[in-house]
């Protein structure tokens, strides 16, 4: 897993306690949480490095996205959309994609819930780009 204990940024935090931290920290019991009722809202970690993805899981809370996209970028400015629904129904999230990038984000564009988004853990899989020969 490539994001675990990585730098992470959100556009919002709900309260102390619930930074975007929690949601690379490895643990299930911790969460983050976006300002309430506001779209969009994004959760964004840095891989350090570029690396060829394979799969990102998101495990919801039950304040979850009902539409979102999970980005990636080899700048941090310019995105590319991986994955795209306009149905998510919460719970776990498990979604191959392709594409090389250093940063990772989830951009929710609408809710499921008057609440913001929460995320207990989001996880990126893949294979640093240089252990892959680019």
């Amino acid at each position: 897993m490539l994001s675990q204990g990585r730098p992470v940024s959100a556009s919002s935090t709900e309260a102390a306690g619930l930074d975007a931290g929690k949601a690379v920290d490895g643990r299930s019991d911790t969460r983050w949480a976006s300002a309430e009722g506001s779209d969009p809202q994004w959760l964004r970690v840095d891989l350090g490095a570029p690396a060829a993805l394979s799969r990102v899981r998101l495990d919801w809370e039950a304040a979850h996205a009902r539409a979102y996209r999970v980005q990636g970028s080899l700048d941090g400015t310019t995105w590319t959309d991986l994955h795209t629904t306009t149905t998510g129904d919460g719970g776990t999230d498990e979604t191959p994609v392709t594409g090389t990038a250093r940063y990772v984000r989830v951009y929710g564009t609408q809710r499921a819930t008057p609440y913001g988004y929460s995320l207990w853990e989001m996880k990126v899989y893949g294979t640093p780009a240089t252990a892959a020969g680019s």
